[in-house]
Parts: C-alpha cells; sequence; structure tokens
C-alpha cells in the first residue's frame, strides 16, 4: 500500500466556523501540525458572500477543505503516504466547526500494483 486518504463528510456546522479563509485555513494547519506532516504551500479561496476552498500541499501528499455555509456542510480529506490516527483528527474537527454529525471513509491507496491493459 502506498498511502490512505480519509474523507470526511461533516454536516451541521457552524456555520460561522466555514464561512470564511481565516477558519478553515486554521483548521488545515491544525490537523496538519496534529499529524506531524510537512507543509510545502498552501492556497485559500474565499467565496462571496461566504463559503471557502482551501488545499495544503504536503511532501506526504495534500489535504483540503470545501465549505457550503448555506447548507451547514463542509469536506475535508487527507491524502498521506502516513498511517494516522482519524480519531484525534475527528476531535479537531469536532471542536472547531461546532457538529457531532461526521461521516468518516478511508481509501487504503495503492494497494495492488498488478497492472491491467485496457481495450
Amino acid at each position: 500500500m502506498i498511502g490512505y486518504h480519509t474523507i470526511w463528510d461533516i454536516f451541521e456546522c457552524n456555520p460561522n466556523s466555514i464561512s470564511f479563509t481565516n477558519s478553515v485555513k486554521e483548521l488545515l494547519n491544525d490537523i496538519v501540525a496534529e499529524l506531524n506532516l510537512s507543509k510545502v504551500s498552501e492556497s485559500y479561496k474565499q467565496f462571496e458572500p461566504v463559503g471557502a476552498t482551501g488545499f495544503i500541499l504536503l511532501e506526504e501528499s495534500h489535504i483540503s477543505i470545501h465549505t457550503w455555509p448555506e447548507h451547514g456542510f463542509a469536506a475535508i480529506d487527507v491524502f498521506s503516504c502516513k498511517s494516522f490516527n482519524t480519531e484525534k483528527i475527528n476531535d479537531i474537527i469536532h471542536a472547531a466547526l461546532g457538529t457531532k454529525n461526521i461521516s468518516v471513509k478511508t481509501i487504503e491507496r495503492g494497494v495492488s500494483f498488478e497492472h491491467k491493459v485496457l481495450k
């Protein structure tokens, strides 16, 4: 296996916590710090009147967030070649976004290197 790609669908968020880039930037950087990952660069986009998207390029791969405050919804994903404890990240998300309604899925990436020829 090459790495883990974990995705969080976060419902019933406090709209104030996901409306602006400053709060989502802080959340992503808290996750990077908790996982002891190595940041290469980051970029964020503020939507009008509210909503944000952000991406941190990591030496280990990436982390991103996309928010829809009008629906109280945020989507976060972490792709890393290092394994990590999703429960710790759940706690960070709960605290930052004011929700208890989180769906988490982890995909093991690169499990098989069997090559198939497509016709």
